[in-house]
């Protein structure tokens, strides 16, 4: 199955794409949020341009794995875009945003740039992972 990733912020959607036959995951691309029924259309309209079967949307969690305020557009997002027919899920993630940063030093993007693709790659990375753990060892 072939996923394309969404790390919704509150000015910017950070776009990945990946897949679970070989468990890899690809920053695409840093875009402007729009509003939710726009980003909804932007994204359903990106997932068929790279043949994604779902959609997996960040869910910024606490610390202790508890929704933040931020999460209401994650799910806003999500019903969205289900609502145009696309199968989402809903992927909890903490400090991917950080990783992302760490990763953009290393690739040496400038300081200042936008890493919410990388957040997004981030992101999918850890619900692939997941979604191998849970079908157990192959």
């Amino acid at each position: 199955m072939r996923y394309l990733a969404v790390d919704p912020g509150g000015r910017r959607l950070g776009l990945a794409i990946g897949d679970d036959v070989t468990g890899v995951a690809t920053a695409l691309a840093v875009v402007p949020y729009p509003g939710c029924a726009r980003a909804a259309d932007l994204i359903v309209k990106k997932a068929s341009a790279v043949g994604a079967d779902r959609v997996v949307i960040g869910l910024p969690a606490s610390e202790g794995g508890e929704e933040t305020p931020a999460c209401g557009r994650s799910h806003a997002l999500a019903a969205a875009i289900a609502a145009r027919g696309v199968p989402v899920a809903l992927q909890r993630e903490f400090l991917t945003t950080n990783e992302a940063r760490r990763r953009a030093r290393a690739i040496g993007l400038p300081a200042g740039r936008p890493v919410d693709h990388l957040a997004a790659q981030v992101l999918l990375e850890e619900y692939l992972a997941g979604a191998k753990d849970r079908q157990g060892p192959g």
